[in-house]
């Protein structure tokens, strides 16, 4: 939760100190360990270092080479360390104790070309390289670092947060209406996608290059391979497989000051996290000490998971912090809402986030642990009756047809067309038309993936067309390198606009709180394997996130395990806006931004509403448009 920024004038001229340290006093709320700059000839950089970590290996600081020839910056956790020092460039002074940053400095000098695409972990970095004048900018692939650019006839800005940039002097604050209309479009505003006009984003797992004539090359350094496939004989060999890397993922991940807190329910997402890091304590290894965060529910019994919480916190002794949800009620207070000056993603519970946020930061927490990017990676409704049936599984394949037709209220015919003929018949199709590059025939069904026919229909009819909202969404046709259907589908779930957006934002919502950000589930190497692994391995009907469970068999307790599910606590926002903020609602969509900009129908939105809270449930998600006028009404009042 460091962060990084710099100015390039691409004339030579000396950067601007006022300038810089503009950039850095807007993200002040990041600097516990001090700010260091560095400049030279025509470049100003700043590193506002924040080090999380137990042993100093986090801290964040300008490093050089050859006098100058090379500078470089990185906010960044670095979890390949061992393979990165057997990957430096000759004459570049490193050990074991080096900070991450200048190990990843030193790999990337090794290999310009391949070394980007070595680095594992969560970070951002900028690499100037004064012989050339050229400046490399690059993110992790899971997006679990942010990192924007601004290119302008004489000068290149670059900052781990998009304020910082608009902090600057003669940079214009002009909103972007493509990336409203993104967000209205169940908030799916893509990555590199910025709410401001010349103001671009880093892609995740994407190295951007600028030249002194401003010009600007792109290039993915890693994306998961759809070639790679793992073959094993039987379900074990995977969860084994999946096991080893999890505990690694946590292990990594461990490497940071105690005690360490925990977003806790009694899911298997956060509940495998705090499982394995009691594991690994009990096994000798140096692991942090948790405090959970947990949400407790009276007046709504159904959401409350507590039982299954002390489940696992009593046999790991994870001391439990409980938030009644009654206090956590959506939009209770406007201003708790405010969205970021970046854009308008929010989310719906940010009140709970809030409460586990500021309980850790008094608690003496420097870190904090959530398992946001396991529904995604391990379950996420995605099934593979063709998997079965290509491995001759025919029993489980029906029992597995006949669970999903009976979960979804669907007759014998239409269930068996559309989980079991329409996929098989997609994944025969794809290699009969890939050869002419054409798109398999589950794009012809994918209407829930195409961003004009996701916005709800109080949004103004013409506004697709008028701020550029394509008719097919990118991810849709960048998931098409895989052959079959189920892992096109878990690929548009890992990498979904709206998982960066949760990512992103839980990210910078911590660095408010003093607090450093991790998810063990947003590995790359997690990723991998399972887009990697038949999908009928990964996720069943009757057996929901199975390689999960069998990879944390004998790490969860087995009682836990069994009573884990997913809860979602939808009563607490629909009686939040029925009963308690009915009005507030209103009021925001009465004279609005949105309206004002002829983004939305205020009368249609009002009307959807008011039946909606009438118990006429719409199968319409308001929240986009709420938080989009919330973010309009604070920054462009």
């Amino acid at each position: 939760m460091s962060a990084i920024c710099g100015i390039v004038s691409l004339d030579g001229r000396p950067v601007s100190p006022s300038q810089l340290e503009a950039m850095v006093l807007r993200c002040r709320h990041r600097v516990v360990d001090g700010v260091s700059y560095h400049y030279q000839d025509g470049m100003g950089l700043a590193c506002l270092s924040r080090d999380s970590s137990s042993d100093g290996t986090g801290e964040c600081l300008p490093e050089t080479f050859l006098e100058g020839q090379w500078v470089f910056a990185a906010d960044a956790r670095l979890d390949n360390r061992e393979s990165c020092l057997a990957w430096q460039s000759s004459g570049f002074p490193v050990d074991e104790k080096a900070a991450d940053s200048r190990l990843m400095f030193g790999t990337l000098l090794h290999d310009p070309q391949k070394g980007p695409g070595r680095l594992i972990g969560d970070f951002a970095y900028a690499l100037w390289d004064a012989r050339q004048r050229t400046l490399r900018l690059a993110r992790d692939a899971m997006g679990m670092r942010s990192l924007y650019y601004r290119v302008e006839p004489g000068r290149i800005l670059f900052a781990t947060e998009l304020s910082q940039i608009l902090a600057v002097e003669g940079v214009p604050r002009r909103i972007n209406r493509k990336a409203m209309a993104w967000h209205l479009s169940d908030q799916q505003t893509p990555p590199g996608c910025t709410f401001y006009e010349g103001i671009d984003e880093v892609l995740p797992g994407e190295e951007v290059e600028i030249d002194l004539r401003g010009r600007v090359r792109r290039r993915m350094v890693w994306k998961p391979d759809p070639s790679h496939r793992a073959h094993y004989r039987d379900s074990r060999e995977y969860a084994e497989h999946f096991r080893s890397l999890f505990v690694e993922a946590v292990r990594c991940r461990s490497r940071v000051a105690s005690p360490v807190a925990i977003g806790l329910s009694g899911g298997l997402d956060s509940g495998s996290v705090a499982s394995t890091v009691g594991w690994l304590a009990e096994q000798g290894n140096d692991v942090p000490a948790l405090r959970a965060y947990s949400w407790a529910f009276t007046e709504h019994p159904e959401c409350d998971e507590r039982e299954n919480i002390y489940r696992i916190a009593n046999r790991f002794s994870i001391p439990v912090s409980e938030i009644p949800a009654e206090q956590t009620y959506p939009l209770m207070d406007l201003a708790a809402y405010a969205p970021d000056e970046d854009g308008p993603f929010n989310l719906i519970y940010q009140s709970f986030v809030d409460k586990v946020l500021q309980g850790a930061a008094a608690d003496g927490c420097r870190s904090v642990w959530f398992g946001y990017r396991g529904d995604v990676v391990v379950g996420g409704g995605i099934h593979d009756v063709s998997g079965l049936v290509r491995e001759g599984c025919w029993r489980e394949a029906r029992f597995e047809l006949a669970g999903l037709r009976r979960g979804h209220g669907l007759s014998r015919t239409r269930g068996l067309w559309r989980f079991g003929i329409r996929q098989v018949f997609d994944d025969t199709l794809y290699f009969l038309t890939r050869p002419a590059r054409r798109a398999p025939l589950s794009d012809a069904f994918l209407s829930a993936y195409s961003p004009r026919d996701r916005l709800p229909s109080f949004v103004t009819p013409d506004v697709a067309l008028r701020c550029g909202l394509p008719d097919r969404d990118p991810l849709v046709a960048d998931s098409n390198a895989w052959s079959r259907a189920s892992h096109r589908e878990r690929y548009r779930q890992i990498f979904s606009p709206l998982v960066m957006s949760v990512m992103r934002h839980a990210e910078r919502h911590c660095a408010t709180h003093g607090l450093a950000r991790a998810d063990p589930w947003s590995d790359r190497r997690l990723a991998a394997f399972v887009l990697a692994c038949p999908q009928h391995r990964v996720n069943r009907f009757r057996q929901p996130k199975r390689l999960a469970r069998q990879a944390v068999c004998g790490i969860m307790p087995d009682e836990a395990m069994r009573h884990s599910r997913k809860v979602v606590p939808s009563p607490l926002y629909e009686h939040a806006i029925r009963h308690l903020v009915h009005d507030s609602v209103l009021g925001l969509m009465t004279d609005s931004r949105c309206a004002a900009l002829g983004l939305v129908d205020e009368e249609h939105f009002r009307e959807l509403f008011k039946r909606h809270c009438c118990g006429d449930l719409q199968d319409v998600d308001f929240w986009a448009v709420l938080s989009l006028e919330l973010w309009l009404r604070h920054w462009w009042a």
